[in-house]
């Protein structure tokens, strides 16, 4: 009983069906560098094998958040599976569509919406080099998870993207915007890097949260060790640090990077959709709940500004969160539309 190869699965017509068989192929225990690799060359080939990728990706990437879905988990396993069947004494197709379908199952259900996207980069002339250049985005309110071909999972926040390269001896990604949590599949032969702005991440198997603001980088470590390396503020000499889990660096523009130890849970609460504070002032309280909604909180009166908020609020939910504020006397609701909340002394 011999696996499926990556020469079967290059012999499937439908892309959609080769891109769910290499995708349960490569979450296989015994999966080799040279297939691996054979993976990456069939990515690379087409736009259309990036496209189908996507979508079989996209689909089972969420199996994270329901993996205790018993349905769902036998699915799984029969595409799994599957994978055993004998050369040329079972359709080579069998591995594939077992896969495809339970793909397509999840789908049917209704799991996702317009979180888990992923675009080739296009222009007026196509650049070969971009054919497996994909662009993952979040939009305002949204967050949405996916698993890399080594085995890596990136979870995009809030109205955020990342831009996954061509990967040969270093695995690349970019922040574009916004923030991301990588949690990275070991691979001491292929150093992951994460770019955002002019300052490199780099881990080997590790997980780390990057957060991309306006005028502020930050990058928190939750476990293993990572190495940042960027320009020096003042000199523009290029400076490196190197990180141990539960530390965080921030940088603002013009100054120096700062490295403290804090409360990497707090930190990452998000990813558990939830924001935890603990005697932040309101105006900073509420311009990380407004990340998470198009309706928006308004401080109508300065005077709140400082006001100290602490407490688990559950992301997107500005009308809980005033009447939280309300209910405990710190900020009384002045008036409220579909565009924003606005709050004012009590």
């Amino acid at each position: 009983m011999k696996p499926t190869t990556p020469k079967d699965i290059e012999r499937l017509d439908a892309p959609d069906v080769a891109a769910a068989a290499w995708f349960a192929r490569l979450q296989a225990d015994d999966v080799t560098a040279g297939e691996r690799a054979a993976f990456d060359a069939w990515l690379q080939r087409s736009e259309v094998h990036a496209d189908a990728w996507a979508r079989v990706g996209g689909t089972w990437s969420s199996l994270d958040r329901i993996e205790n879905d018993p349905s769902i988990e036998a699915m799984r396993r029969q595409a799994l599976a599957a994978g055993a069947a004998r050369r040329g004494g079972v359709d080579r197709r069998g591995f594939a569509l077992a896969a495809a379908s339970s793909a397509a199952a999840v789908i049917g259900a209704g799991l996702f919406g317009g979180a888990y996207l992923w675009r080739s980069r296009r222009g007026g002339e196509r650049d070969e080099a971009d054919t497996a250049s994909p662009t993952f985005t979040t939009a305002v309110g949204q967050q949405a998870s996916f698993r890399l071909a080594d085995g890596s999972v990136v979870t995009l926040n809030t109205d955020s993207a990342v831009h996954v390269g061509r990967w040969t001896g270093e695995r690349r990604l970019t922040l574009v915007r916004g923030q991301a949590f990588f949690k990275v599949a070991k691979d001491p032969e292929r150093p992951f890097i994460v770019t955002a702005d002019d300052t490199q991440v780099t881990a080997v198997g590790t997980a780390f949260d990057v957060r991309l603001d306006p005028s502020r980088l930050s990058v928190t470590l939750v476990e293993g060790r990572i190495r940042v390396a960027g320009p020096n503020a003042r000199s523009g000499a290029s400076q490196t640090v190197e990180m141990d889990a539960g530390s965080q660096l921030v940088a603002h523009r013009g100054a120096d990077w700062r490295i403290a130890q804090i409360d990497a849970a707090k930190e990452s609460s998000w990813l558990q959709g939830q924001l935890v504070f603990d005697g932040e002032p309101l105006a900073t309280v509420a311009a990380e709940m407004n990340r998470f909604s198009t309706r928006k909180l308004r401080l109508a009166d300065p005077a709140l500004n400082a006001t100290p908020v602490s407490g688990v609020f559950k992301t997107g939910q500005v009308d809980a969160f005033a009447r939280a504020l309300q209910s405990y006397g710190l900020a009384r609701i002045s008036a409220s539309d579909d565009q924003s909340v606005d709050l004012v002394r009590p």
